[in-house]
């Protein structure tokens, strides 16, 4: 998932409202596209949707031994027994009352973290008001209006369509004030580079110039972009503050006790 729309704090490229508007275009993406990639892809990501799914409709999730069945009922008699179940952040839970059972919210679906904005929310193909959840913990969407989510729903169907639910949200971390000074300064170097201004900071291979008797020295720039940088000072301290390491993307825990989201 690329990086969209990062906002991009221009104040210390004097000369940006100068530039064409498709080099301003061409600017912003290549800074946005390269510093996406140089700090792990962590922060806000393009929308994408997911079709949550309750744990107790996973067709492979929660405790389904001899003889606790789906329902909650003992296999052969058809008593009412407690249900085992595992919810959505891996912990086991036994549910044997009609409302909530744990100390979580009455009704929240996790989502893949982080969170960084919900832009939409569909229920069977209707768009919930914005009112109606909020956000937890950077990733469980909370129902607030005193319904409850879906627990089961057809992925044959379209979001659009009844039966359906649905979450459009930017996945990533906000991108910090740093962060959109960061770009900017990026894009800036990157559009006085396709305008042909001398003074673009963008290393170049030629180190210095000999000149009666002084040696010409190059440096080969995969030196500098071999180590997760830019060469230019004020972006690469950023870099280093948000990926030390040079992460290429952010750490991930798989378990197969959690049921995965599907993505549209």
């Amino acid at each position: 998932m690329p990086a969209c729309d990062w906002t991009l704090d221009t104040s210390c490229c004097p000369g940006w409202d100068a530039y064409d508007p498709a080099v301003q275009a061409a600017a912003t993406a290549w800074a946005q596209g390269i510093l996406d990639s140089l700090t792990g892809h962590q922060f806000s990501q393009c929308p994408v949707t997911v079709r949550p799914c309750g744990p107790k409709c996973a067709d492979w999730g929660g405790y389904m031994t001899f003889p606790v069945t789906r329902d909650g009922y003992i296999r052969g008699n058809g008593m009412p027994w407690m249900l085992p179940y595992i919810d959505g952040a891996g912990a086991w839970r036994n549910c044997s009352c009609s409302g909530s059972c744990t100390c979580r919210a009455r009704c929240e679906v996790p989502l893949p973290a982080p969170v960084d904005e919900v832009t939409e929310v569909r229920v069977d193909g209707l768009v919930l008001d914005p009112t109606a959840y909020r956000v937890d913990s950077g990733h469980l969407l909370v129902r607030t209006d005193g319904e409850c989510w879906p627990q089961c729903q057809d992925m044959g169907l379209g979001i659009e369509e009844e039966g359906a639910f649905a979450v459009t949200y930017r996945r990533g971390l906000p991108l910090p004030p740093a962060g959109a000074i960061a770009a900017g300064e990026l894009a800036c170097e990157f559009a006085k580079a396709c305008a042909g201004d001398a003074s673009c900071a963008l290393p170049q291979q030629l180190q210095s110039l000999s000149r009666q008797g002084i040696n010409v020295q190059v440096v080969d720039p995969q030196a500098i972009t071999g180590d997760g940088l830019t060469g230019i000072a004020n972006v690469d301290l950023w870099i280093r503050s948000v990926n030390p390491t040079s992460k290429r993307q952010r750490s991930r825990a798989y378990s197969p006790d959690v049921t995965p989201v599907r993505y549209v």
